[in-house]
């Protein structure tokens, strides 16, 4: 009996890196987002986009976060017209994860409810369970740390 196929997600793929989408709410953990960026491009063959929520934004500055940065403000500049390309769908199609951390109890509430008023939120619904990860941080402890 001959060996099946590999399964095609399980073959590094030398033709594009793992693209993962990084959702970033208005807790007070996404204090660590260009850790976390930082820490992310330093795994090799991941390429790194991030979405943030306007409250997010306070505790963050856009400068430190080496890579695209998008928010409400970017999917309504961009779309002016039903031909134009609609960006949180075009987000969700080029991300292979979305990563959602931190998570705060806010945006948590709106996912379960089924309510999509931000870019964030819509590209979690988008998503399918299969491709997103959830990160709380309720605790300190949970935080990256230096």
């Amino acid at each position: 009996m001959e060996p099946k196929a590999p399964c095609p997600a399980a073959v590094p793929s030398e033709e594009r890196k793992f693209r993962v989408l990084v959702g970033v709410t208005g807790s007070v953990a996404a204090l660590k987002l260009p850790l976390l960026v930082s820490k992310l491009l330093d795994v090799p063959g991941l390429e790194v986009t991030v979405v943030t929520t306007e409250r997010a934004k306070h505790f963050y500055s856009p400068q430190d976060v080496p890579v695209t940065l998008y928010s409400d403000a970017d999917e309504w500049e961009m779309w002016k017209r039903r031909s134009d390309p609609v960006l949180h769908i075009d987000l969700r199609r080029w991300a292979d994860l979305m990563l959602v951390a931190p998570l705060d109890a806010n945006t948590l509430g709106k996912v379960a409810s089924g309510i999509c008023d931000n870019l964030l939120d819509q590209g979690v619904a988008l998503s399918g369970s299969s491709s997103t990860c959830l990160c709380t941080a309720v605790l300190p402890t949970m935080v990256i740390l230096d």
